[in-house]
């Protein structure tokens, strides 16, 4: 069976599509479908629920994925102890959102550098999601907020950024009344929401919350059109996607932590190394 086969089924279980499955793994609708099919009759289960526009995993499907997981684990593993360096093979890298706008080139970039022989895939996603691809084996490190829990002791983890939470109004331009202006609030049920809320809650239930989101471009750039008001954390690139929004601190050490979390055991540790090398060299 080829493990390039089951690693099409297991991008195509996690996307809920072939079309983006073969838009990751670089290849046409027609040709992950087709490895599917051959799948399929190896197999002699059907394993995607297909319509028009999604692709969902069978009931024999979810029972096959973890022993799939596993296989294609192992065959990347295999590869890895061909180079003696360690420097080549897949390497699956997640990441929330404002992560991929501040660290995903200069990781890519040390990539092509150091270890050009690497197959390098970012995956964006919620801190809770990665986290939880991180444990069944679908990433080989992820770059999220600090859980709120404590964590496994078969994971390791790397504090990368220390992120303010400012208070966001519209630009000036818009000549806004704070007190007039709804909030657009981080999501409480995510990571980084739930600490935000912590600290301003109070503050913010005292006027109108107009929507809530885990998504902080979105929230930025509806405050940016003045629609709203926010307590966001300040990524990075935050000001250069968004200049004239106007950002103010009225809590001190009101933060987001960042990590780089990973197993403490990895047959990708030099390609694991190397991503904290381009973090840290991001953050110096």
């Amino acid at each position: 069976m080829d493990t390039r086969f089951l690693e099409s089924l297991l991008v195509v279980a996690e996307t809920g599509s072939i079309a983006a499955a073969a838009r990751q793994q670089g290849l046409t609708a027609a040709g992950v479908s087709q490895r599917i099919r051959v799948l399929e009759a190896q197999l002699g289960v059907g394993l995607l629920n297909r319509s028009a526009h999604a692709a969902l995993p069978t009931e024999a499907c979810l029972r096959l994925l973890p022993a799939a997981r596993k296989l294609v684990g192992d065959a990347h593993d295999l590869s890895r102890h061909i180079d003696p360096s360690g420097l080549s093979g897949p390497f699956r890298l997640g990441a929330v959102s404002t992560c991929l706008l501040d660290y995903a080139p200069v990781v890519n970039r040390l990539f092509q550098e150091e270890a050009p022989k690497a197959e390098l895939t970012f995956r964006p996603g919620t801190s809770a999601g990665l986290y939880q691809e991180l444990l069944d084996g679908a990433l080989d490190a992820i770059i999220t907020v600090a859980a709120p829990f404590e964590l496994p002791k078969s994971l390791k983890s790397t504090i990368i950024a220390s992120q303010p939470v400012l208070h966001a109004q519209p630009p000036p331009a818009f000549n806004s009344d704070a007190a007039a202006l709804p909030w657009i609030v981080y999501d409480r049920a995510s990571w980084g929401g739930r600490k935000t809320w912590e600290v301003h809650g109070r503050e913010v239930n005292q006027g109108r919350i107009l929507c809530e989101l885990d998504a902080l471009e979105t929230i930025a750039l509806m405050v940016s059109q003045g629609m709203g008001q926010a307590y966001i954390p300040v990524w990075s690139r935050l000001a250069d996607q968004f200049p004239d929004l106007s950002l103010s601190s009225k809590v001190v050490n009101s933060h987001r932590d960042m990590v780089f979390l990973r197993p403490h055991a990895s047959g990708a540790s030099a390609l694991t190394s190397l991503v904290l090398k381009a973090l840290q060299t991001q953050v110096a």
